[in-house]
């Protein structure tokens, strides 16, 4: 069976052609670095109605026209934040303790390439904060909503407070980046591909997905490094956090619409989310989980991650 360490130098040369690749297919690097230009269309939802859970529900249809749009504008609104928490909380500390921590003096194209991905994913924030700002000018919205972090942020941040040592809540804010990175592009292709919604909106997932087509690639390729550098008590932590991690990417979170519901002054909220999660309680959120998958079984820790993979592979159901 060939080792970590083996399998990363096979793929050297695939970081070393995404790395030369970089300012052709950045977004930040391309001339307009990605400036939004698609025309504001009123009639359009800013986020789309297939992708808010309780859409069809009979509660939610007997509302307003203004006010049903008002909870779509928000889900996209909500949508960007969260991504800015991810990027911002999660992501980015963990890459920069990578870049640093777990890739060796003589790993430099690796650390390039991380570097690379710190730059595109701190332009995401950028690209995700226009897009609410863009959102709240052209809505006119001068109400500001209380809306919670994601379930996937907070285990992360709960799992964190219960552990010792600082190598441990790195290591775990790591698992959690990893798989944020590999898994991430089929929400995003959901996005970047519905015609419905705000050509605008549709246009920073685009930009967005096309760097993480990337990412996913070099973060698969850099969790190699990274694990045969690591001491047998770090992988055996990262094997098991990598379970803790897949598991808070697929739980089913309604917080956020919930909180829309309420704070808009929908009276039947409460009923509307009971009726959304019991109805969708065995739906797998929308996740393709391949490209871990087949992180595990190069790491030869396939035995050793307490999920199953077979719902998620090409999960895509909504929550």
């Amino acid at each position: 069976m060939q080792t970590a360490i083996e399998i990363a130098e096979v793929d050297h040369q695939l970081i070393v052609r995404l790395n030369q690749a970089w300012t052709k297919r950045a977004t930040v690097c391309s001339p307009d670095k990605g400036q939004i230009n698609e025309v504001f269309d009123p009639v359009r939802p800013d986020y789309p109605e297939c992708m808010v859970p309780f859409f069809h529900h009979p509660a939610f249809q007997a509302l307003s026209e203004a006010l049903k749009s008002s909870v779509v504008t928000w889900g996209w609104i909500g949508y960007n934040l969260r991504t800015v928490t991810a990027e911002e909380h999660v992501v980015n500390p963990a890459l920069s303790v990578i870049a640093n921590q777990y890739l060796g003096k003589d790993d430099w194209h690796f650390r390039e390439a991380m570097q690379q991905t710190l730059i595109d994913e701190h332009y995401h924030t950028l690209m995700h904060l226009r897009a609410i700002e863009r959102t709240r000018l052209d809505r006119a919205l001068d109400q500001d909503l209380d809306l919670p972090p994601s379930v996937t942020y907070l285990r992360l941040k709960a799992l964190r407070e219960t552990l010792p040592e600082q190598w441990q809540r790195d290591l775990a804010a790591i698992t959690f980046a990893v798989v944020a990175e590999i898994s991430v592009n089929a929400y995003l292709d959901l996005l970047a591909d519905d015609q419905t919604i705000q050509p605008q909106n549709r246009r920073v997932a685009e930009l967005h997905n096309r760097d993480e087509y990337a990412h996913s690639k070099v973060l698969a390729e850099v969790a190699k490094v990274m694990y045969a550098n690591m001491p047998p008590v770090q992988r055996e932590f990262f094997a098991r956090n990598l379970s803790v991690a897949l598991s808070a990417f697929i739980a089913q979170d309604y917080s956020m619409w919930e909180a829309i519901l309420t704070q808009l002054g929908v009276e039947e909220a409460a009923l509307i989310i009971a009726d959304t999660r019991e109805s969708n309680k065995n739906a797998t959120i929308m996740r393709d989980y391949s490209g871990l998958h087949k992180l595990a079984h190069d790491l030869g820790i396939s035995e050793l991650i307490d999920f199953d993979f077979r719902p998620t592979l090409k999960a895509t159901a909504v929550a």
